[in-house]
């Protein structure tokens, strides 16, 4: 059986969360309802017709190392 990185299981989330938005932007825009968004550190409505921007500017997904109880970050060395 092949070991599934945590990459690969980050990348497979992050489409998987990306085709939920797209599917629910499209229903809403058929049905012509708004939608809720954060914009400036507050959530608002804006109109279906508007969300093509979201597509535009995705907010970019990092990790970041795990900490260890020392402080120091741990290495993915392969081994």
């Amino acid at each position: 059986m092949k070991k599934t990185t945590q990459s690969s299981l980050t990348h497979k989330a992050m489409q998987a969360l990306t085709n939920a938005v797209a599917k629910v932007v499209e229903e809403h825009r058929r049905q012509a309802r708004p939608l809720a968004v954060w914009r400036d550190g507050k959530a608002v409505w804006i109109p279906a017709s508007e969300a093509g921007a979201l597509h535009e500017t995705p907010a970019p997904y990092r990790t970041t190392p795990r900490r260890r109880p020392g402080g120091k970050a741990e290495s993915k060395a392969k081994g």
